[in-house]
């Protein structure tokens, strides 16, 4: 299971690619030239330093050689990949690309800060950003969607897993580090009608003012209440239908260009808009954003919420589901799953302890077995007061991998390990009706100049 095949790199390359791609912060240490050509693609010296400098700032192999020679095969067999795309014509919109491209910028936005931080950080805007990564997302996707038909067969039976846990080595199981079940119920204060009004009623204000003449990018700056883009004076990513609430979109297609909205309502509270841009289905706008305070009345309410559902749990007239189910607020913390934090990979409720957020790390800590903490109130990240309790399920200590604690990460790595033969077979069987040359100078991989020999 510690052996990391081709196909799992091409995955991994695929998270490394986010913002690299486009050579952000990496400039290539020689003049750019061909390493190898397939089909009519080619596999530029830019791209491999690029891969090459990311998967070695990770630290995860020591071998020059061999991580040289994976990056040239990563590469190649990614643009064997697209050019066979490209002769099958597999279906790709430009709005995926445009979704795809604006999902990695949103990520990393609250990586990094505000979009101010983000553009920055990337050395320009990201209207030139989107413009330059464009052509590599593209062919990413492709790559992967030739990928997905590849493996789309590929079943995993349990008698595969079995078998597959049974020929690894016991001495090459992993060691697995310390899982949780984790679950938290979360209620967010209600805010009251008065608190609404006065909120509609300061940002009414502020349009008049911008209506007078008054900057609405100022203003942004000063009132907003939206950490994201209130230091870029309002200005948000560019997005598409689909990727706002739908309060916020339908204002957004309706406005035109430089015109102001009228107060509007959606769940983070009441904006105004400004349409800077409109490009198709796309837009480019500025909103300032004024949330209602909460009142004493608010937070009395709601802590006496949490406080009864403490009290039932506590006595155990109820359990955590129907606690849950019953107090949590609802589109916060999962309700529908009892509140549990699940395994984005494997889907399990069962997490590592490590991947858990830093403030639950630190209540889980101080549990035992089955309890859960008192009532406390805290913070979204775009700054929303919440109250919280957490629960603690179960705790499993570090271990060598088993089928009985582990079947579902096990699962996942005998059907990774089918889906990289059904690759496997699909590169042999491509690769001889594939025009492909490595520039043998730059690089010495014998299994590589064996996908010469062939054609």
């Amino acid at each position: 299971m510690r052996n990391i095949t081709l196909h799992n790199m091409l995955r991994f390359f695929s998270v490394l690619f986010a913002l690299t791609a486009a050579g952000l912060k990496s400039q290539p240490l020689h003049v750019d030239g061909v390493m190898a050509v397939v089909g009519d693609k080619v596999v530029l010296r830019s791209d491999y330093e690029t891969e090459m400098g990311q998967l070695a700032r990770s630290g995860n192999f020591q071998d020059s050689q061999q991580l040289s020679c994976m990056v040239l095969r990563k590469l190649i067999l990614r643009k064997l990949m697209l050019n066979q795309a490209e002769i099958d014509s597999l279906p790709l919109s430009e709005e995926r690309i445009d979704a795809e491209i604006d999902n990695r910028l949103r990520y990393f936005q609250r990586q990094v800060g505000s979009q101010a931080d983000l553009e920055r950080y990337l050395g320009k805007t990201l209207s030139e950003y989107r413009e330059d990564i464009r052509p590599k997302m593209k062919e990413q996707l492709l790559a992967q969607e030739m990928e997905s038909k590849i493996t789309s067969a590929v079943k995993i039976s349990p008698q595969e897993v079995k078998q597959f846990y049974n020929d690894i080595q016991k001495d090459s199981l992993p060691i697995i580090p310390a899982e949780v079940e984790v679950a938290q119920l979360l209620i967010e204060p209600p805010v009251s009608q008065e608190a609404k009004e006065f909120a509609r009623e300061q940002l009414q204000m502020l349009r008049m003012r911008i209506l007078a003449g008054e900057s609405f990018e100022k203003l942004a700056k000063t009132y907003s209440q939206d950490p994201g883009s209130k230091e870029n004076n309002g200005l948000l990513p560019e997005f598409g239908r689909g990727e706002m609430v739908p309060e916020f979109e339908r204002m957004a297609f309706k406005l035109k260009q430089d015109s102001i909205s009228p107060v509007f309502e959606s769940p983070f509270g009441f904006h105004l808009m400004k349409v800077a841009k409109r490009m198709g289905e796309r837009v480019l706008a500025s909103h300032i954003l004024i949330r209602a305070d909460y009142t004493t009345s608010d937070f009395t309410a709601t802590q006496q919420r949490i406080d009864s559902a403490y009290d039932l749990l506590y006595e155990k007239k109820i359990d955590w589901c129907t606690a849950v189910k019953r107090y949590a607020s609802a589109d916060i913390g999962n309700r529908g799953y009892c509140g549990f934090f699940t395994d984005e990979t494997t889907g399990s409720q069962k997490m590592i302890f490590d991947e858990l957020p830093p403030e639950i790390k630190l209540i889980v800590d101080k549990l035992k077995l089955g309890d859960f903490s008192e009532p406390a109130r805290t913070f979204t990240p775009d700054g929303r007061a919440i109250y919280r309790m957490v629960y603690l399920k179960s705790f499993t200590a570090p271990h060598q991998a088993n089928l009985l604690q582990d079947y579902g990460r096990i699962q996942l790595e005998a059907e990774a390990r089918k889906k990289q033969k059904a690759i496997d077979t699909w590169v042999d069987k491509t690769k001889k009706d594939t025009y492909i040359r490595v520039q043998s100078k730059l690089i010495q991989c014998p299994d590589l100049k064996a996908w010469e020999a062939q054609n």
